[in-house]
């Protein structure tokens, strides 16, 4: 089964990084409960610039992962890893 991934970038100010980061476990577990997997990593020396992944078995999936209208570009797996 061919997986789907979506990428999107996000630059959170200073003064929202850190209600930024209290929402991180609930998308997590909105992920989750799809299923899907939903990583988030921080630039190493740019404070509040982050990149998050979310990775499921179907367009549907990252859909359901995401808010309404935020999915971002998704990209399909083209050999298994």
């Amino acid at each position: 089964m061919a997986r789907v991934l979506a990428m999107q970038e996000r630059v959170v100010a200073q003064a929202e990084r850190e209600a930024y980061l209290a929402t991180l476990a609930i998308r997590r577990a909105r992920a989750a409960a799809v299923p899907a997997h939903f990583w988030v990593f921080e630039h190493a020396t740019e404070s509040g610039r982050f990149v998050e992944f979310t990775e499921a078995a179907s367009d549907d999936a990252i859909a359901a992962a995401h808010e309404l209208d935020q999915t971002p570009g998704l990209w399909r797996e083209v050999q298994g890893g």
